[in-house]
């Protein structure tokens, strides 16, 4: 399905209406919950669900390569708590 592009006006309150075609296609409903994601000139509405997908993996090796190497990381860590 190609992309639904619509202009819509922000309210002196910072508030906009997502046009009707929007909602019916991400299935919204009145009191959903949307993530925005603003960066320079884009914002991008997501569902919670949709922006939790689109993180998956981003710390990928961050804290090791497999379960042997982030447990070892997570003793060390520990250690430095104080007591």
């Amino acid at each position: 399905m190609a992309p639904v592009a619509r202009q819509v006006r922000l309210s002196t309150k910072g508030q906009v209406v997502l046009p009707l075609e929007v909602r019916k296609r991400m299935g919204l409903k009145p009191g959903d919950r949307l993530v925005v994601v603003g960066e320079d000139d884009i914002a991008t509405l997501m569902t919670p669900k949709r922006y939790a997908e689109s993180l998956r993996g981003a710390a990928g090796g961050t804290y090791g390569k497999g379960r042997a190497e982030i447990d070892a990381y997570v003793r060390r860590e520990r250690r430095t708590w104080p007591r």
